[in-house]
């Protein structure tokens, strides 16, 4: 069953931010579909719970060097 989720983040400024994180999701499994909003500073993000869990989508985004929160 797909699960939908939200992270703010903050210092999310521009387009080129925005695509890092998308290409960063976009190579992982269980990660379905990917919406950034840099102008609302955040990441919709659908996934696959079996295969991957948001505590990891949260961990790639840090790993990119972005601070991030789930709302």
């Amino acid at each position: 069953m797909t699960q939908f989720l939200v992270y703010d983040i903050p210092d999310l400024h521009c387009k080129t931010c925005a695509n890092v994180i998308k290409q960063a999701l976009g190579f992982t499994a269980g990660v379905e579909t990917i919406e950034i909003k840099f102008i609302e500073r955040n990441a919709l993000v659908s996934i696959d719970p079996k295969i991957i869990s948001r505590k990891k989508i949260k961990a790639i985004i840090i790993a990119l060097g972005f601070s991030a929160m789930l709302l």
